[in-house]
């Protein structure tokens, strides 16, 4: 898959990456997002996919989240056209391992965007990191996204449990990792 990666400095916010693939834009969130991500992942069919995702998602859930991803390089929305349809990232953990969670709109699904945006994320991670390791949690009924990570190549690993804010509970999940 051709990928191209701008990088690009703002003061104050660091190193910002934006990765073009065949289809897609990555580049970080802006704050004009915010109807546009209160839309998508807002819709239930989304949000039960999630597990940090609250539902309803409010207008002060997305000023939250939004302020929380502005200086984290690798939290990134998914782009079609310029218009929002998902978001990727990567979060460090302590243990060396990242975990990569993803999101697109309901009527996005079933369309590989998943599995392109990862792809060029993990790509970018491996040219451009030191990160080696990573996993990903979904829920047991998700069929389609598991389908993604061992597309990615990804390995089940055990199953387990997540808490979900959207249904307050714990939701049944297949754990996977994938090391370069």
């Amino acid at each position: 898959m051709d990928t191209r990666v701008i990088i690009k400095s703002r003061k104050n916010l660091g190193v910002m990456i934006e990765i073009k693939t065949e289809r897609l834009f990555l580049k970080k969130f802006r704050t004009s997002d915010k109807n546009s991500l209160i839309a998508l992942i807002g819709d239930s069919r989304v949000s039960k996919t999630l597990s940090n995702v609250p539902y309803p998602y409010t207008s002060e859930d997305a000023d939250y989240w939004l302020h929380s991803v502005k200086k984290k390089e690798l939290r990134l929305s998914i782009r079609l056209n310029d218009v929002l349809i998902g978001g990727i990232g990567l979060t460090h953990g302590d243990d060396g391992y990242c975990e990569l969670g993803y999101w697109l709109g309901w009527k996005y699904w079933g369309r590989g965007y998943a599995t392109e945006a990862s792809i060029s994320l993990l790509n970018y991670v491996k040219e451009n990191t030191s990160f080696k390791k990573f996993r990903a949690n979904v829920y047991k009924e998700n069929i389609a996204s598991s389908k993604v990570l061992q597309k990615l190549g990804f390995k089940k690993t055990g199953e387990g449990q997540v808490y979900s804010l959207s249904e307050q509970k714990n939701i049944p999940c297949i754990k996977y990792e994938y090391a370069f």
